[in-house]
């Protein structure tokens, strides 16, 4: 058996371009008010297009059913109780 070290990564470009984001004013504004309490509280913070792309990078399809559940079906605050999966029963809905 031999112990070879592997090889070093590649080095790469921290500045690597990427596209804007194409998201309204009104959705940056939750992303930007994240980015001033980060700063706030940990005196470092990505930008705010960054929170938007670590937020849908790390939404599951879960998260994403439940926020369509409660704000376009306006549920939010009901006496609908989800199951362990966030998701209400379509029998409770009456659609």
């Amino acid at each position: 058996m031999t112990t070879e070290t592997p090889p070093a990564p590649p080095e790469t470009d921290n500045k690597i371009e990427v596209e804007p984001l194409a998201i309204g004013t009104h959705h940056r504004a939750s992303f930007e008010q994240a980015h001033e309490h980060l700063l706030k509280t940990y005196g470092k913070s990505p930008p705010p297009d960054d929170l938007m792309r670590l937020w849908i990078a790390c939404a599951t399809p879960w998260d994403i059913t439940r926020e369509f559940e409660e704000s376009v079906l306006n549920i939010a605050g009901s006496d609908l109780v989800p199951d362990d999966n966030g998701h209400y029963a379509q029998s409770l809905l009456n659609l």
